[in-house]
């Protein structure tokens, strides 16, 4: 049986989170999420309304799943052409569908102002009530589009498992991605990847779609890197690496991605970089939105230049004026560590100068 029919939703379930995220991200308003539910027969009077739209979310699947029309409402989302998450929809539809790849967190791993709840909460108020600028030069918008070429969602095959990462060309044959995207530690070492580099929502051309060669994938487990050699090349520019710019803390943040494995996205943050290791100088940490499935995308500064590789993700929940709001902390390897150790392993690439 599938999980979608199961009653009561088994919530440690790692499919059942990854449906409501799904659910968040592809309906955030509150009228959007009545009108997919009356779509699937929802009962009259049961829609549960609360104050955030995961909350309403979480309620309004475990309200479908008791009427038995949790898999009514993801097959109707799965038709819906004006979301880019409909093939995601589809997907989970499937036995077994597939679930994106993660580093859980937990603990004192967050090295960022606002440790404990209290100040964050003061930061996010902070943050809501500071100017700051959304404005920002045409060009940085070009510079997005012809960089998001170079980047690829990844389809993972384990021996039990497929799941979905994001990986960038470094090399027209190479891709740079997490260890954790290619090494699961139940199932052991990936059997095949494949790299799409067109899952765009409406694109337009021959999407091109490049197979992975997973017995010679160079690894690194303690700084969370892995490039995995293409059969065939791609003919696009791969993303030159590192910064000649200082990253500091309160720079801005863009991160292009394949959140959730669904179509590429990027994300842009001002103020967002809240803490910069530098002693050790591996991690970063901000607060620019990913989502499971974001491991491995290249996290770059307004420059463009690919400062860190996005590997880990966590959510605090605090309370704003009596309502509970979600915030993310994120983390990437710093560059200049991962090209360390390309280097140190005689892998070629580009530097921004």
């Amino acid at each position: 049986m599938s999980f979608i029919d199961e009653h009561p939703l088994d919530w440690p379930r790692p499919e059942v989170p990854q449906l409501r995220d799904l659910f968040v991200r592809a309906y955030k308003r509150e009228i959007n999420a009545e009108g997919i539910a009356d779509l699937a027969g929802i009962v009259p009077g049961t829609f549960p309304y609360h104050d955030n739209m995961r909350t309403t979310w979480t309620e309004l699947m475990n309200v479908m799943a008791l009427q038995g029309k949790l898999r009514k409402m993801v097959e109707v989302a799965s038709n819906d052409p004006t979301t880019a998450y409909q093939q995601r929809f589809a997907e989970m539809l499937e036995e077994h569908p597939s679930v994106p790849r993660q580093i859980p967190k937990s603990g004192d791993w967050w090295k960022g102002p606002d440790q404990d709840v209290n100040s964050t909460r003061k930061l996010h108020l902070e943050r809501l009530l500071e100017k700051r600028s959304q404005i920002f030069d045409i060009n940085l918008a070009y510079k997005v589009t012809l960089a998001a070429q170079s980047v690829a969602k990844l389809v993972l095959h384990f021996e039990g498992e497929k799941a979905y990462g994001t990986g960038f060309l470094i090399q027209p044959n190479l891709i740079l991605t997490n260890y954790h995207n290619v090494f699961h530690e139940r199932y052991g070492d990936i059997k095949a990847v494949t790299a799409e580099f067109d899952y765009v929502q409406r694109f337009l051309g021959s999407p091109i779609v490049r197979q992975g060669k997973v017995d010679n994938i160079v690894k690194n487990a303690e700084h969370d890197w892995a490039v995995v050699e293409l059969v065939d090349k791609v003919d696009r520019d791969p993303l030159a690496l590192g910064t000649p710019y200082t990253v500091s803390k309160d720079d801005t943040v863009i991160i292009i991605q394949h959140p959730l494995g669904a179509f590429k996205q990027f994300s842009i943050d001002p103020l967002s970089i809240q803490y910069v290791d530098e002693e050790d100088k591996i991690i970063i940490q901000y607060l620019a939105d990913t989502q499971d499935g974001s491991s491995g995308s290249p996290v770059f500064n307004v420059e463009l230049h690919p400062i860190a590789l996005h590997h880990a993700e966590a959510e605090e929940k605090i309370e704003i004026n009596g309502r509970e709001e979600i915030v993310y902390r994120n983390e990437g390897i710093l560059m200049d560590k991962v090209m360390e150790g390309l280097q140190a392993n005689g892998i070629e690439f580009k530097r921004n100068k």
